[in-house]
């Protein structure tokens, strides 16, 4: 059945991972970080990207050509696939997003997904900084649901002990940041 939700396309692509991982994870089970604009898409139900970004645990065997074909509002067949390139090593994280991260769905007791916190997500953005970037983190911002207090302690923290980026320009953005609030 094809999912009929851009939502519903994450939950099946998730299950075709979770086939990947072996049942001896029930005990342990894999965990994975939804971010980029699948996550973003959760939090404000603004933005439909083509990819999906995740952060895993362990690495898992994914079919080089995963996909999943849902059908948008206006009945139009729509492709989403899994991000082989994606890397969070090219973005800025704070070293403690897990234990903010916001509990999805669990598939067959092995393959737990978690969206990054949206202060999280936020920061995910801050090196890239492009358009798209820019109104992802205005919409997160808009949902209400971002504590600018702790956005900023958390960034400013991860900004200090980052590596392989221009700090300068990575602070500018983030006083972008403080601005849309």
């Amino acid at each position: 059945m094809v999912p009929h939700s851009f939502k519903e396309a994450i939950i099946e692509m998730m299950k075709h991972i979770a086939k990947e991982i072996p049942d001896s994870h029930k005990k342990v089970p894999v965990k994975a970080y939804l971010t980029g604009g699948g996550a973003v898409h959760y939090y404000c139900n603004s933005r439909v990207s083509d990819d999906i970004d995740l952060i895993m645990q362990f690495s898992v065997k994914i079919p080089e050509n995963l996909f999943v074909v849902w059908m948008n509002e206006e009945g139009v067949l729509e492709q989403v696939h899994y991000d082989h390139t994606y890397n969070s090593t090219f973005g800025l994280l704070h070293e403690d997003y897990e234990d903010r991260a916001v509990h999805m769905v669990t598939i067959d007791d092995k393959f737990e997904i978690y969206l990054l916190s949206p202060e999280d997500l936020i920061i995910s953005k801050l090196i890239r900084f492009a358009q798209n970037d820019v109104e992802d983190i205005r919409n997160i911002i808009a949902t209400g649901r971002v504590d600018k207090g702790l956005l900023y302690a958390l960034a400013t923290d991860a900004i200090s002990v980052g590596v392989g980026f221009q700090k300068r320009f990575v602070e500018i953005n983030l006083a972008q940041v403080m601005e849309m609030f």
